[in-house]
């Protein structure tokens, strides 16, 4: 099948075992691969001998259209809190001569408690400042010349505990995250009546090492975009396969539909040529064996269906799991195929019978 990969993906975040965060609305997800080649020349016109690699690295980037703080929190390596600083701008009306009420808790600023009032309609540079005083639920800035039911504009600096904030260290470390990037496949078949969506791609990068650039650019005429762009480090095996190289993320083409019996072109039995003793047992092992250069695999003796060739049933007999057994002294072969693919050529063993 022809195919196609298109548009932005989604991405899933990871910190540990927790998912903390969801990026439904990318405008970019790309990935970079490259590594330093160095070039092995000698003799006469310094001829190409050949040429080794080091020096590997994989990176990706990701740019999000909604602003989200959680993004500027990783790029700077902290967690976002709780409550932040505000500006509280409210209207209010003076209930004592000189004292302008206010609704919320102030925040001291520059290690004073201030706040700055004007009336309504005055000119947008025409502030006074005044000072804060009072008691929890009771502050008002103090204001000469306010009289009982004069109404102001104030602003004055206070905590919000619905907010969110962040912190920005002067010296930080950007977090390791562990990134999932999820993009459609597309039909590339002539054939088909528009770009329909067959499949996906997966890239799995378990560590991604932030590289601590956040540029939150603000103009007139568009929306500032958050991203998280970095470096995938190396991940070592941790499974029980004899694989010892490290890794940096894995890919996986996922089709609907598929399945990977569809990919086979040949069945090898690892143990073709047997010989056992009358009464006697030995479990084939069966790989399919794919094309587009992709390794050979052991299947489950499931997804097989075992049969004894011609007369051989005197001498042998298997079972559906693939389990051959001795019956009489001589040779017989037995018939290997691949369940409900009869397209695959099937696989022979030699069975001799001591």
């Amino acid at each position: 099948m022809k195919k196609f990969l298109a548009g932005t993906g989604t991405a899933l975040l990871f910190k540990g075992q927790n998912l903390i965060g969801v990026a439904k609305t990318l405008t970019e997800s790309s990935i970079s691969f490259a590594v330093t080649a160095e070039e092995i020349r000698a003799g006469r016109g310094n001829a190409l001998f050949g040429r080794y690699f080091h020096d590997s690295s994989m990176t990706a980037t990701l740019v999000d259209a909604m602003f989200d703080i959680s993004y500027m929190g990783m790029t700077l390596g902290v967690n976002v809190r709780q409550g932040g600083l505000s500006i509280k701008e409210e209207g209010s009306t003076v209930a004592t001569a000189n004292q302008i009420p206010i609704t919320a808790t102030p925040t001291a600023v520059s290690g004073a408690l201030i706040g700055w009032y004007q009336k309504p309609g005055a000119d947008d540079n025409d502030w006074t400042v005044g000072t804060i005083k009072g008691t929890e639920g009771a502050y008002y800035i103090e204001a000469t010349g306010a009289k009982v039911n004069d109404k102001y504009c104030v602003k004055y600096f206070y905590q919000d505990e619905n907010a969110r904030s962040i912190i920005v260290p002067a010296q930080f470390v950007p977090d390791e995250i562990h990134v999932v990037i999820i993009t459609d496949l597309f039909s590339g078949d002539p054939s088909s009546e528009g770009a329909s969506t067959v499949g996906r791609l997966i890239v799995d990068i378990p560590r991604f090492a932030l590289d601590g650039s956040q540029d939150l650019t603000m103009n007139a005429s568009s929306a500032a975009t958050v991203s998280l762009s970095g470096s995938a480090l190396a991940v070592t095996a941790s499974d029980s396969s004899c694989e010892t190289d490290s890794y940096y993320a894995t890919i996986t083409e996922e089709v609907i539909g598929a399945q990977w019996q569809d990919n086979v072109i040949a069945l090898a039995v690892e143990n073709n040529d047997i010989e056992i003793a009358a009464n006697g047992t030995e479990t084939l092992k069966v790989y399919a064996v794919f094309g587009n250069n992709m390794a050979s695999q052991l299947k489950d003796n499931s997804n097989f269906t075992f049969a004894v060739e011609g007369g051989g049933s005197s001498i042998i007999t298997v079972d559906s799991n693939g389990v051959v057994k001795g019956v009489a002294q001589g040779s017989a072969y037995v018939n290997v195929t691949l369940t409900n693919h009869n397209d695959v050529a099937p696989a022979f063993v030699q069975v001799t019978v001591k």
